[in-house]
């Protein structure tokens, strides 16, 4: 379910650009934390979401040789750089690797060196110790995750954990089995905590969550991690059963936690959680957070006006109603967001008029007293109001509610130009902006690049916003909406 409507895909060829660069200019190398200069362990390559290991695609047995492989070849000592032989060596290896990802095939191809490696893997084996700094750097990456892959990312820390619990219990015993387990805690529990606070702060900075709230969602975050690691504990059993199937193979992958993980992943975890608010709930809370940081953001540098953030949260307001009203969202959450658009509002107000107050203070020469004038709420409010009671009256009509709120915008903001004449953002600038507001750019005022890109995001199935209207894109973001949560297009929009 994603509420802006817009698609989100990896930039493979950025990656690829990204790592041939790399090569041209020469090692790019991370001292590990904790380690001294001469032991430090470096990476050949920046952490993408390669690193975490089946995240989301299938993760075949060849997968998980070659995550092997890259990790035999690309991480190494910073002393190793000092050895001419193992320096020479790395540095083949990155670049043998940058060669298959852009497939180009000089040498030995890609195919006979990893035949060649999961031969010795079958031979063997592998061993029972965890690499902990690349586990470390797996579940650290989560620590910004997004609304999107949430679902993904509780799954994927869940089955991660249980699968190297399983690991060190199959391959130590006593005292050492002890001190292994407690490293993993240490390491799965940091990785749990950079998720789940870096997630919370996402809601409590824009949406405005009170404290009872914020500790009901962390809450949440425990109880339904909890509850994933009991049902893929459980499947365990089904699991090796299936790794004890791949013949050979089975010699060295019952030892790949990270290939266990995706097995689990595979199998699945219990959907049914005790918690207060469910995973869908949080998505669809991390949503409706971005659209407010995005107006947030946007407001610090004077970007928006009163207006057109009471138009663009008003939007962000009506698709949780949507979902409310569909039932996408518990009671609890539905309460949450209800109970916290009035701080999240005024968040956005005070950054605007913090923004307006400082460029207040710092006018350039000739510019009256005034011209960034302080915030009036009432604009706010008022087009705020329009839209939402509209919404609601003409039964989650969101393009006609959008039309209410721009009817009711027009006067109020002309009140506002009385108010404060020398005030840069009405007067003649809001003006045009409502005069525009249904108006289609002028073909010659779009560049060829545009066109371009527009006909490219047509051809990929996806709604365009270039050389729309400022209706036209409100109404797509509506459109799309509806159909992300089963709506279907509003045809009255």
């Amino acid at each position: 379910m994603n509420i802006s409507g817009v698609s989100t895909a990896t930039n493979y060829a950025n990656i690829q650009s990204s790592k041939l660069t790399q090569l041209s200019s020469g090692l790019v190398v991370k001292q590990a934390s904790g380690s001294n200069t001469a032991q430090g362990s470096a990476r050949l390559l920046q952490l993408d979401l390669s690193d975490r290991k089946g995240y989301r695609e299938d993760y075949s047995i060849r997968d998980a040789a070659e995550s092997l492989w890259k990790q035999e070849t690309q991480t190494f000592n910073l002393k190793d750089l000092n050895d001419p032989t193992k320096a020479n060596d790395i540095i083949e290896n990155m670049r043998r690797q940058a060669r298959w990802d852009l497939g180009i095939e000089t040498g030995e191809t890609k195919d006979e060196v990893m035949s060649a490696y999961i031969l010795n893997l079958r031979q063997n084996g592998l061993g029972g110790d965890v690499n902990w700094s690349g586990l470390s750097r797996e579940l650290e990456s989560f620590k910004t995750t997004s609304p999107e892959e949430l679902a993904d990312g509780l799954d994927y820390l869940a089955s991660r954990y249980v699968a190297v619990l399983d690991k060190l219990e199959r391959n130590y015993k006593g005292e050492e089995l002890t001190t292994q387990r407690t490293k993993l805690e240490e390491v799965y529990q940091a990785g749990k905590a950079e998720m789940i606070n870096g997630y919370t702060q996402l809601l409590q900075d824009n949406l405005g969550i009170s404290g009872d709230d914020v500790q009901a969602v962390k809450d949440s975050f425990s109880a339904i991690l909890a509850e994933k690691v009991d049902a893929y504990r459980g499947a365990l059993e089904k699991v090796h059963g299936v790794i004890s199937q791949t013949g050979p193979d089975s010699v060295w992958l019952k030892n790949h936690d990270a290939y266990i993980s995706s097995q689990l992943r595979a199998v699945g975890s219990s959907s049914e959680s005790t918690a207060a608010y469910s995973v869908q709930d949080l998505t669809a809370a991390g949503q409706i957070a971005q659209s407010y940081q995005t107006e947030i953001f946007n407001a610090s540098s004077c970007g928006r006006n009163e207006a057109t953030l009471a138009l663009n949260l008003s939007m962000a307001d009506m698709k949780a109603e949507t979902m409310i009203q569909k039932g996408l969202v518990s009671k609890n959450m539905a309460a949450l967001l209800r109970n916290s658009r009035a701080q999240g509002h005024n968040n956005a107000l005070a950054t605007l008029d913090q923004a307006l107050s400082v460029r207040e203070k710092n006018l350039a020469p000739g510019e009256p007293k005034g011209t960034f004038a302080p915030v009036d709420r009432t604009v706010f409010q008022g087009i705020y109001n329009a839209v939402m009671n509209a919404y609601h009256e003409n039964g989650g009509d969101g393009a006609g509610a959008i039309r209410a709120g721009v009817a009711y915008g027009q006067s109020i903001t002309t009140q506002a130009t009385v108010k404060n004449p020398n005030a840069l953002r009405w007067g003649i600038s809001i003006e045009s902006y409502w005069k525009d507001f249904y108006t289609d750019p002028d073909d010659k005022e779009i560049s060829p690049l545009v066109k371009q890109m527009n006909r490219l995001l047509v051809q990929a199935g996806q709604t365009s916003d270039l050389g729309c209207s400022t209706y036209q894109k409100y109404i797509n973001s509506w459109q799309d909406f509806l159909s992300s949560v089963g709506g279907g297009v509003d045809v009255r929009a």
